[in-house]
């Protein structure tokens, strides 16, 4: 099947068997807040440019690093190497040192939304052979109509708490921001859920570390939201002692949080029998999943792969985040 491409006024055609693996780990994008690029629905990343790139990122089986630029920013960013994607709204062909390509996507053509990219052929000939196929497919009519049927709006808050949130982030020098993530993940900014394990509230505190840190009322979104953040700043100074990294304290209060710092203390002790460094968690990581996947005595207690898709998830979160709403510092 042959797909048609434009660039800089000449039309070439590829072939399926023209196409090269991608070879980049991850992509990095940059588009705008808009109906119809990106926004937050319900505390949580859509948009029909965004769930375009995210499906283009799954069928190049690589990650993808969402930035939100001007134009200006987004033609640097291409030309520099930076960024692999700009996506940009009437078809702005920039002039990019005479390189500039532009792939048609499944988009109205009243809105005329392009992706741009610069100097990576491979990377245009696998979008455009993507494209031509999704097409074809139902689940493009339902992403269609999901967005330009429905009525969509990026919100002014992030949610009915967020005031709470950014005085209590304040006291312990976390990012309003990154706390809201774990809340989203924890409860969806529902205060009065109570999981299967007891962990109950906003922050789902389970009742006797609510008690340690003083919450009266669990169901009470001041006082869970208080008690939360305690926790959070006890967990940030026990591993301030350990490391100094400010990436690497984030990721360990986070495992901590959703699976207990002893059981990360545990993992940090394989990991150090095992002749890695345990301040970095990516080596935790690898070697609690090894460790569990070979031998795991009896009573010890250890993360899941709950706990690291959570670190990555609230990490995740937080990034999309950061695009929308202003921060403490």
């Amino acid at each position: 099947m042959a797909v048609i491409l434009f660039v800089s006024g000449f039309v070439v055609k590829f072939t399926d068997s023209d196409v090269a693996v991608y070879p980049k780990n991850t992509l990095v994008v940059a588009l705008d807040t808009c109906r119809f690029n990106y926004f937050l629905h319900h505390a949580f990343p859509e948009g029909y440019q965004f769930d375009l790139l995210r499906l283009f990122a799954e069928h190049e089986n690589v990650d993808i690093d969402f930035h939100v630029l001007p134009d200006s920013l987004k033609y640097e960013g291409l030309k520099t190497g930076w960024l692999d994607i700009a996506v940009c709204d009437n078809c702005l062909l920039a002039d990019i040192g005479g390189q500039s390509f532009c792939s048609s996507l499944p988009l109205d053509d009243s809105l005329q939304t392009r992706w741009l990219t610069h100097g990576n052929m491979r990377l245009m000939r696998s979008i455009n052979i993507w494209a031509e196929k999704f097409r074809q497919q139902g689940q493009y009519m339902r992403l269609h109509n999901k967005y330009f049927g429905g009525k969509y709006s990026i919100p002014r808050r992030l949610s009915p708490y967020d005031s709470l949130l950014k005085i209590h982030s304040a006291k312990i020098g976390w990012d309003w921001r990154l706390v809201a993530s774990i809340v989203y993940h924890e409860s969806k900014f529902k205060p009065l859920v109570v999981s299967p394990n007891g962990a109950q509230g906003l922050m789902q505190l389970m009742p006797v570390t609510a008690a340690y840190f003083g919450v009266h009322n669990i169901f009470d979104p001041e006082e869970n939201i208080r008690g939360g953040v305690k926790l959070i700043g006890f967990l940030s100074e026990v591993f301030s002692k350990k490391m100094v990294s400010e990436t690497e304290i984030v990721n360990f209060v986070l495992a901590s949080y959703n699976a207990g710092h002893g059981s990360i203390e545990n993992s940090m002790k394989i990991t150090e029998n095992a002749g890695l460094q345990p301040e970095i968690w990516e080596n935790v990581r690898s070697a609690t999943i090894l460790f569990r996947a070979t031998k795991q005595p009896a009573g010890m207690k250890l993360p899941g792969k709950e706990t690291m898709h959570f670190v990555d998830n609230v990490k995740t979160l937080y990034n999309h985040y950061k695009h929308f709403f202003e921060g403490n510092f």
